[in-house]
């Protein structure tokens, strides 16, 4: 679960002079590409969305924002090489881009490349003015959890959870706690997601888990039946029901 929140910022308006005199502001013209290609890459018509963000680009080359939308687009598609050269392109025009941070950050998660990755994230957040510092904390998280770096994963979602606390922050938390051995803190979290979003599925199948690695079995067959409630047919539904069985 992944998202991206942008601060859409106003492209510095440039006029020049058509052939027949009428002047024409290449910046509105951009931003009016860039508006018919993000529409596309909302419904996921990527291919047009491509043309409309080149578009945009061809009109005005200092307009940031369909280099920031390409990259996440071919990241989208699993082309990471287009997409960092399309992420750097837009940290070129503007060297606090916080949200291209992030995302080039992202990819070279999925790559493997933990140093830089990190530098990235942490470039993202020397940023005062970014909206959603939250999102590299969550990032910085996910790295260390595929490094099972527990214990780092647990301070980054922590921070993460300073500026945003939402119940993805609870679930990655309380998942990295329980992870690390430190089972009551886990429940905790849970607990606190729970009463954020009661109806999801997959924080309350953690929550039972917990409980039982605890030693409450009581707690956990409650909401282990709780969750297969609320996603019957689903595979942590299925999980959920197994664990009934053996609990009863």
């Amino acid at each position: 679960m992944k998202s991206f929140v942008i601060v859409l910022l106003l492209a510095i308006a440039g006029c020049v002079t058509t052939g027949a005199g009428a002047p024409v502001n290449k910046a509105k013209m951009a931003e009016g590409y860039f508006q018919k290609g993000l529409a596309h890459f909302q419904e996921k018509n990527y291919e047009l969305a491509s043309v409309e963000f080149h578009r945009s680009l061809q009109t005005d080359s200092s307009y940031k924002l369909p280099y920031y939308y390409l990259g996440v687009m071919n990241d989208t598609q699993g082309k990471p090489e287009e997409a960092i050269k399309y992420y750097k392109e837009a940290i070129s025009l503007d060297s606090e881009f916080s949200e291209a941070y992030n995302g080039l950050g992202v990819v070279y998660v999925k790559q493997e490349k933990w140093q830089e990755a990190l530098k990235c994230f942490k470039k993202a957040l020397e940023n005062k003015l970014y909206t959603t510092p939250h999102l590299p904390y969550l990032n910085m998280g996910d790295m260390y959890m595929t490094q099972k770096k527990y214990e780092k994963a647990v301070e980054a979602y922590r921070e993460s959870k300073r500026y945003a606390n939402l119940e993805l922050t609870n679930f990655k938390l309380g998942t990295a706690l329980f992870e690390a051995g430190r089972t009551k803190d886990a429940i905790k979290e849970f607990q606190e997601g729970v009463g954020i979003a009661p109806q999801n599925a997959y924080l309350r199948y953690s929550l039972a888990v917990a409980y039982l690695k605890d030693g409450n079995k009581k707690s956990a067959l409650v909401e282990f039946k709780k969750a297969a409630e609320l996603a019957p047919g689903s595979e942590v539904a299925q999980k959920a029901n197994d664990y009934i069985k053996t609990l009863r």
